[in-house]
């Protein structure tokens, strides 16, 4: 599995959701759906943020699912019913050949990070329920390539391997921390690094 975690705030997310769709062939849907209604798919930023706020994570991670067209057809809703007092069903959208990507940002003064993977073929063809044979292998390293050099590329600092994009990074400048494993970063910590030297 190809899997990159990081650290963005708003500025961040809308950036890189802005570099999805003006520079890959990437739709964005819900992961799932709300109780009893439709699942979603969002074809420019400005259809995702009349639903989402992107950034805030006071009401958990946004979890999206990244549908490339170059590598598969177009997923189909799958229909769960529910055993939930007053709600009948949702919808999951599922496939081997989706972009997770689980968008974090600021909750009071912690920056969580997010996180974005998707199966490779091997991981696949051994562990995913979904059928391998209709994914354009070579297509999806191609899109997921050019995501993660972006997420790489414009980061400012990096807290042990997960980048640190720039909104982010101002902001532990600014005085809010960073969440990892139970532990709070901020810029006395030598573990955050800009640009290959430790910030002064």
């Amino acid at each position: 599995m190809a899997n990159l975690d990081f650290y963005a705030v708003k500025g961040d997310l809308q950036k890189l959701l802005a570099f999805l769709y003006g520079e890959t062939d990437v739709i964005v849907f819900e992961l799932s759906s709300e109780f009893d209604r439709e699942i979603r798919q969002f074809k420019s930023l400005k259809e995702l943020e009349n639903v989402y706020e992107v950034g805030q994570m006071s009401k958990g991670q946004l979890h999206f699912q990244l549908w490339s067209v170059s590598v598969m057809k177009e997923p189909q809703p799958r229909r769960i019913e529910l055993k939930v007092g007053g709600h009948s069903f949702r919808y999951s959208i599922e496939g081997a050949g989706l972009m997770q990507l689980y968008c974090g940002g600021l909750n009071e003064n912690v920056i969580g990070h997010t996180h974005f993977g998707h199966w490779n073929e091997a991981g696949a063809k051994e562990r995913c329920v979904s059928p391998t044979d209709d994914c354009n292998w070579e297509a999806l390293k191609k899109v997921s390539g050019k995501i993660q050099r972006f997420i790489r590329g414009t980061s400012a600092a990096k807290l042990y391997s997960r980048p640190i994009l720039p909104d982010a990074f101002s902001s532990i400048k600014s005085g809010k921390k960073i969440g990892y494993l139970n532990q709070l970063f901020d810029t006395a910590s030598k573990e955050i690094v800009q640009l290959g030297k430790l910030i002064p």
